[in-house]
């Protein structure tokens, strides 16, 4: 019978000092997004890809624009021109499109990789300045914080990090 508490006495000690255990662990969040909107460097990143963005939009568009002018001009001259002439004016106008379209997708591509390529950049950039932090604070565990449902805001590190960042990054 004293075995049996002795036992009980045992695994419950157990379990104490365990839960003890972690409860010490610091988890804390961080918004990444935040981070990259609110910084020196992020807004400069984030700066040149929306001036590449709308660059892209605007040649889209006033190519997009002349092509329908064009398209309207042919069919204005549907009757004016032989059948022969107006069909070659509408297979150059389909070539036209085509390549149009083979451009503006490659734009696309550039631009979706010169984002990825400048965010891992940024990312690169950052992950020691978060890692000295964490060090320096006896932090075990940083989770992004769009993979948070709720959390007390004494374990969002995020005005941290963009101060961090903004002194170091420039």
């Amino acid at each position: 019978m004293i075995k049996k508490y002795i036992r009980f006495f045992f695994v419950l000690l157990l379990f104490l000092n365990s839960s003890q255990l972690i409860a010490s662990e610091t988890v804390t969040f961080l918004d990444l997004d935040a981070v990259l909107n609110n910084t020196q460097k992020g807004k400069s990143i984030v700066n040149k890809l929306n001036d590449l963005k709308n660059l892209n939009s605007s040649n889209f568009k006033n190519k997009s624009q002349e092509i329908k002018k064009k398209e309207k001009e042919l069919i204005n001259k549907k009757n004016i021109l032989s059948e022969e002439e107006f069909e070659k004016s509408i297979i150059s106008l389909k070539k036209e499109i085509e390549v149009f379209n083979q451009d503006n997708n490659s734009n696309m591509l550039k631009y979706e990789n010169l984002k990825k390529k400048e965010l891992d950049k940024f990312i690169n950039e950052i992950t020691p300045l978060i890692e000295n932090y964490i060090i320096e604070n006896s932090i075990s565990l940083v989770i992004n914080q769009k993979n948070i449902f709720i959390g007390n805001n004494k374990y969002d590190i995020t005005d941290n990090i963009i101060n961090i960042v903004d002194k170091n990054l420039k």
